[in-house]
């Protein structure tokens, strides 16, 4: 395989120079004539996304703890495909673990580099779609320009947020074939019923991506219902039959979710943990001060901000240049022109919500920018080559700043890949310590229970979660449904009863650093039951590991308690 640490100016420099090359293929498309079909430039710049993103997507190991959680979450519903009885993904929603599924159907593992390769064809594919839709709604000189400070901005970014598999990217694709639908219908002298009943299905489906993704979806079916009702030549019967299609095909994959909780007798647990559980989250948030830490907000985003700033510099000159022509007076404008202002108040409340301020967040309001992008360069193209001329420059100072920062860093002796992979011995994922005397008393593809935010020991003993809750803040911390959390955690592990339960709490996890009040004695009667069936065999890297007595019996030459290691 590939390593892109030894030499890496040398993958760096040469994929570097293909993004100015396509920069002026598509600067060249826009002010002269185009050399290739527009399309192409958008395939085009998705290749060069892959060979930008190609050094992360081969890191076998974890970018962001997110993701440790949802491979987990993918190999366990893998064997047991119950969700909310083998695992539960708090804010998370199901299809984004089931999603992770699919490339084990096909013999791809369990592992980071699966991870990564589908987050990026879903990032891709999303980006495909708006790029699709911005060729109708603003021309197709204008789309592949609009399309390059994204991939130069997902493909060179270091910033972990970005390059991870998160719980957004299955929402982002609904909502992405959505758009797209949605476009696609607008010029339709007859609104489709079956696209229509399409977006209803796919609207009803992007809660359980993400419930964060809610208002977007809302956007859409509030404006698929608008057009369908100003529809000044469709007949009342023909309104309501599709009002009445759309409300039906939002329903379908909800009703449907309720029939097979109902049936393998965990809808009790998908009402409490992921309705009731979920909108409690961040609940006590002040949205005012949300939204005035937005700018701060968007600067932990990394390169994302200088993004927003030429997004933000070439829409005011094209809103500009489009007051001095005049308001066109065209209703498809301002369906289109209502559909992205509202889309992007949707978004900014969707982003802020929470308060929690996780960069991934940002995803979300990709969309928005795309379109506001787009109106911005397809106002300067209508007002000559001067006014084009000024956004391709913008654009080659965005692309150039990426070039300054690399100079600096390699001056600064500061990787240009943080994610190396030549050391990580082909594929393989790498073991922690913990992970490799996890492994001595434990088979790959058993149960594993783990206490704290360290989802990665699953991933690296290939082990399924015995517990729902594979990261357990919601067990240790204090908030209104921490007793619910915490029995279902005890029921969870009396059921699975594993062959190693590790209690991860200590300088080595996530948030959970204090032993003596966040350890999992927290929960009595499972301190009590690890105690008197378990055998504690030290610390590990400042990690308490637990064996059951009975496989330490079964396993012969291993029934002395472990040295502390760190």
């Amino acid at each position: 395989m590939p390593h892109f640490d030894t030499y890496p100016i040398a993958y760096w420099l040469p994929v570097y120079a293909l993004c100015w090359a396509l920069l002026w293929l598509a600067a060249r498309s826009l002010i002269q004539r185009p050399l290739i079909d527009w399309k192409l430039v958008g395939l085009l710049s998705l290749a060069l996304f892959f060979l930008l993103r190609l050094s992360t997507i081969v890191f076998n190991a974890e970018i962001n703890p997110d993701e440790s959680q949802m491979i987990t979450q993918a190999f366990t519903l893998y064997h047991d495909p119950v969700y909310f009885r083998s695992v539960d993904g708090t804010t998370g929603g199901p299809l984004d673990s089931y999603f992770l599924i699919i490339p084990g159907l096909f013999g791809l593992p369990f592992d980071y580099v699966t991870a990564h390769l589908t987050a990026f064809c879903l990032v891709a594919s999303y980006l495909w779609l708006l790029f699709v839709v911005v060729g109708r709604w603003f021309g197709s000189s204008v789309a592949p320009l609009v399309l390059l400070p994204f991939v130069f901005m997902l493909g060179l970014t270091q910033n972990g947020d970005f390059l991870h598999y998160n719980s957004e990217l299955v929402a982002l694709l609904l909502l992405g074939v959505c758009y797209y639908l949605y476009a696609t219908l607008l010029p339709q002298k007859t609104p489709s019923l079956v696209r229509i009943g399409l977006i209803g299905l796919l609207l009803g489906m992007v809660p359980f991506g993400k419930l964060q993704a809610i208002p977007l979806a809302a956007v859409v079916g509030l404006f698929v219902l608008l057009d369908v009702l100003t529809r000044a030549q469709l007949s009342t019967m023909a309104k309501v039959s599709r009002v009445i299609i759309l409300g039906a095909g939002s329903l379908v994959f909800p009703v449907l979710v309720v029939l097979l909780t109902t049936a393998n007798g965990v809808y009790d647990d998908f009402v409490t943990y992921y309705l009731k559980g979920n909108f409690q989250y961040g609940g006590d948030t002040n949205q005012l001060e949300s939204l005035l830490q937005l700018p701060t907000f968007l600067q932990r985003g990394s390169e994302f901000d200088w993004l927003v700033k030429l997004i933000f510099g070439i829409w005011l000159v094209g809103f500009i240049t489009s007051m001095r022509r005049g308001i066109r007076n065209d209703q498809g404008a301002w369906r289109i022109s209502g559909f992205i202002g509202a889309l992007f108040i949707a978004t900014v409340f969707a982003i802020t919500r929470t308060g929690s301020g996780y960069v991934h967040y940002l995803f979300f309001i990709i969309g928005p920018l795309f379109f506001s992008l787009a109106y911005g360069w397809q106002h300067l193209s209508l007002n000559g080559s001067v006014s084009r001329w000024i956004g391709v420059g913008a654009t080659a100072v965005f692309l150039g700043l990426f070039g300054v920062q690399a100079i600096q860093n390699h001056r600064q002796q500061i990787p240009l890949n943080r994610y190396p992979s030549d050391g990580q011995n082909g594929w393989t994922v790498q073991q922690s310590p913990v992970s490799r005397v996890v492994r001595q008393y434990a088979r790959p593809g058993e149960k594993l229970a783990v206490w704290g935010w360290r989802c990665d020991y699953y991933v690296q003993a290939n082990m399924q979660q015995g517990v729902a809750e594979n990261h357990t803040i919601r067990s240790a911390f204090a908030h209104p449904m921490q007793a619910v959390y915490k029995q279902r955690y005890l029921d969870d592990f009396l059921r699975s009863f594993p062959p190693v339960f590790v209690d991860a709490v200590g300088s080595q996890n996530l948030w959970m650093n204090d032993r003596k009040t966040q350890g999992h004695e927290l929960i009595k009667p499972l301190g009590q039951f690890v105690a008197v069936h378990y055998k504690y065999m030290g610390l590990v890297n400042d990690t308490r590991i637990y064996v059951r007595k009975d496989r330490i019996n079964g396993v012969p030459n291993v029934g002395k308690p472990l040295a502390h290691a760190q």
